[in-house]
């Protein structure tokens, strides 16, 4: 599939008018239309409502959006990467991450070593927590973001590699208001009415968490389990077209819930919590590895202040 489908696509998202999509990308409004209509057979799936008279998307189209969103943003990253390799190897600093961490405390993180360090280079690879792993223990990258919870063990080398906790997160039960601005969905349901349930996959860490959570008697809810993602950037898209409830890091979502766009569907007796975790390798090799770690450590002391 050719990258300008998606690029025409998510400028038609972000513009919401072909003339001014058009004009963007440089080509007519026939063109643009039928590098839509491709991408949408490739996909199998119509992304633009074309019975509407306004320019509307599609429920698919919206929650294709975001993922288009990322494999561009993957694609620049990597081509970006290949460009630079050999020039500013000297001074790059390979990071994997959880995607909700690379949108948050990630960039914390960044702006302070921009504070103490000259000339680096950040190579920041957004994945699952699977992958993210996998990249660490196969030396692809120095540092590694990711979640973690008391109860759940991470299959990392700790031979080679040691963590700080630099942050806390948790995941809370959202959904959308009604029009009476109550939740659309609260839990625990009943056994006649089930929730319709916007879950992870069940191998992945928030997975896990969120069916231990569902499972133990202390937390006994009613849940009709009806879409599956590994992403909680796409769950929040099912959640907000009214699918159902799903729960999603809290530090992801704090602007929409200040705006009303989510609500809770349940009080903190359902919140899991976990902890953010940046492991990198035992013993710095440099000076400037030594101020990341610095940096970092001084992250976790503000946790307990």
């Amino acid at each position: 599939m050719d990258i300008k489908l998606l690029e025409d696509f998510v400028c038609l998202a972000s513009l919401q008018s072909f003339t001014a999509a058009s004009r963007e990308r440089h080509v007519t409004q026939s063109a643009l239309s039928r590098r839509v209509k491709s991408l949408e057979e490739w996909l199998g799936t119509e992304l633009i409502n074309r019975d509407s008279n306004s320019f509307n998307l599609t429920p698919q189209g919206r929650i294709f959006v975001p993922e288009a969103e990322m494999i561009l943003r993957r694609l620049y990253n990597a081509r970006e990467a290949a460009r630079v390799m050999g020039t500013k190897g000297d001074f790059e600093i390979a990071v994997a991450s959880q995607n909700s961490i690379a949108q948050t405390l990630f960039l914390d993180w960044v702006k302070r070593l921009e504070t103490r360090l000259d000339k680096v280079y950040v190579r920041l690879i957004s994945e699952k927590l699977s992958e993210c792993i996998d990249l660490l223990n196969q030396g692809h990258v120095n540092y590694m973001f990711c979640y973690a919870h008391e109860s759940l063990t991470l299959p990392i080398d700790e031979n080679k590699f040691i963590y700080t906790t630099v942050g806390k997160d948790s995941l809370i039960p959202v959904t959308v208001p009604n029009q009476e601005n109550a939740p659309l969905f609260s839990l625990p349901g009943s056994s006649e009415e089930p929730l319709p349930f916007v879950a992870y996959a069940h191998d992945s860490i928030f997975g896990k968490a969120v069916d231990q959570l569902i499972q133990s008697k202390s937390h006994q809810c009613f849940l009709s389990r009806r879409y599956e993602n590994a992403y909680s950037h796409t769950l929040k898209s099912l959640v907000m077209e009214k699918l159902g409830i799903a729960w999603l890091p809290r530090t992801s979502i704090v602007s929409d819930l200040e705006a009303g766009h989510l609500c809770r569907a349940g009080d903190k007796h359902w919140d899991i919590e976990f902890d953010i975790r940046l492991y990198y390798h035992h013993a710095p090799a440099s000076s400037r590895e030594q101020t990341i770690r610095d940096t970092s450590l001084e992250m976790a002391e503000t946790l307990s202040d």
